[in-house]
């Protein structure tokens, strides 16, 4: 796949990681939801690594999910951040990316 198609992925996973912590930043009761999501998971290394990472003071955690790297890219494809945004909000962001190239 051409270049261009991982970078548009990446930054829209950037823009709803963005959302996300914003919201989590906002309510901190809601960062219970990241541990409520690992625990579901079925990959026991991946669960362990986000457990260890989630006992981080949010600082921290919230700085390695925004960084504009390849550490902080990765961190984004495997965070347990699903169910924090509104529908609404994600599919905005979601069609955000699908219909605008200049989101890139």
């Amino acid at each position: 796949m051409p270049e261009y198609y991982h970078q548009k992925i990446d930054a829209r996973l950037l823009r709803l990681t963005q959302a996300v912590v914003k919201r989590l930043d906002a309510e901190p009761a809601l960062r219970g939801r990241l541990a409520e999501n690992v625990s579901r998971w079925e990959n026991p290394r991946l669960q362990k690594q986000w457990l260890h990472r989630l006992n981080w003071p949010w600082p921290v955690l919230r700085a390695r999910l925004l960084a504009p790297t390849e550490e902080g890219a990765a961190w984004r494809q495997d965070a347990p951040l699903g169910g924090i945004l509104p529908p609404a909000e994600r599919t905005r962001i979601m069609r955000e990316f699908a219909h605008d190239t200049a989101a890139t």
